[in-house]
């Protein structure tokens, strides 16, 4: 069984990179050049092999204002045998978005998912169900963040959606996880987050260094039988 995600994006290739500039201004903003910059590291390397979807490149003459990242796990590296982590940024509209305008949309992601479910039921004579699991308001790294779960249902194989909008600063960040585990989406979507590294600078406020980016984990061994 194929993930959504990955489904999703047609025409992906094998790409080496693992670290990518999700968003942002070339180099790091400063007071003088205040703004963001967003930068999703593949936190480890023997786990998660990116892929990079084709044309990212924009229409010359045009500004790109999106960028999509994804990766997925490598062959017997997560206990689930597949997960799928997928990044998409876009302009935020606004850069201190209101948490009672934030609540609302959180309601509404699982009012479309409801819709999502009719359809596919309908499309595939109830062979694809999708449920809505959970959705809240939270802080991602010290950004506001809604956060929704959800479940499909594939001819009676379940797989694990965690959604996250992610705030931060000028951007949205769309950060999706996936997997036939809903505790290992999660801990995938954690692992991703912690990974990120933030550089954000409003006006009139003084430039933050980067956070160090955490060094990348290895593969638990197998278990110690002695």
């Amino acid at each position: 069984m194929r993930h959504g995600l990955i489904l999703a994006a047609t025409g992906l290739v094998l790409a080496g990179c693992t670290t990518g500039q999700l968003a942002g201004v070339q180099g790091d903003p400063t007071p003088d050049r205040p703004g963001t910059r967003i930068t999703i590291r593949n936190p480890n390397d023997a786990k998660w092999m990116a892929v990079r979807p084709a044309g990212q490149q924009a229409p010359q003459g045009q500004q790109k204002t999106t960028s999509m990242l994804f990766w997925v796990c490598r062959p017997l590296a997560c206990a689930s045998g597949q997960a799928a982590v997928g990044a998409l940024n876009s302009p935020s509209p606004t850069r201190h978005p209101d948490r009672k305008a934030l609540e609302k949309a959180a309601k509404l992601l699982a009012v479309q998912t409801r819709a999502q479910d009719l359809m596919a039921e309908a499309a595939s004579e109830g062979d694809e169900r999708i449920t809505a699991l959970s959705s809240r308001v939270t802080d991602v790294r010290g950004y506001p963040a809604i956060i929704a779960e959800s479940k499909r249902t594939s001819h009676g194989k379940a797989s694990f959606v965690m959604r996250g909008e992610l705030f931060i600063g000028l951007f949205r960040v769309r950060l999706i996880s996936t997997s036939s585990d809903r505790a290992e989406a999660k801990r995938n979507f954690d692992e991703f987050t912690a990974a990120m590294e933030i550089v954000d600078v409003e006006p009139g406020q003084p430039t933050q260094p980067p956070e160090p980016a955490p060094p990348p984990s290895a593969l638990d061994g197998p278990p110690d039988r002695t």
